[in-house]
């Protein structure tokens, strides 16, 4: 699984603008570090859900949707 993850960054590598890598090169970070974090009871995910802090694709999706607008404002 961590492997398809930095296939995908890769081929971001390719088509995407710096912005966008640097968000993802981010979440995969996160991701690898969430899998080495100790597990999380529920009272913990119910408190990161509610101040935010689980959502790891935020500023990779407002970082996306920036670029996928700056492109379409040029055609």
């Amino acid at each position: 699984m961590l492997v398809e993850l930095y296939v995908k960054v890769g081929r971001m590598r390719i088509l995407s603008s710096p912005e966008v890598i640097e968000s993802a090169d981010l979440i995969a970070q996160r991701i690898v570090d969430t899998y080495l974090a100790s597990d999380k009871t529920f009272l913990e995910l119910r408190e990161m859900t509610n101040n935010g802090s689980i959502d790891l694709f935020r500023g990779f999706s407002e970082t996306c949707r920036a670029e996928f607008e700056s492109l379409r404002a040029q055609f």
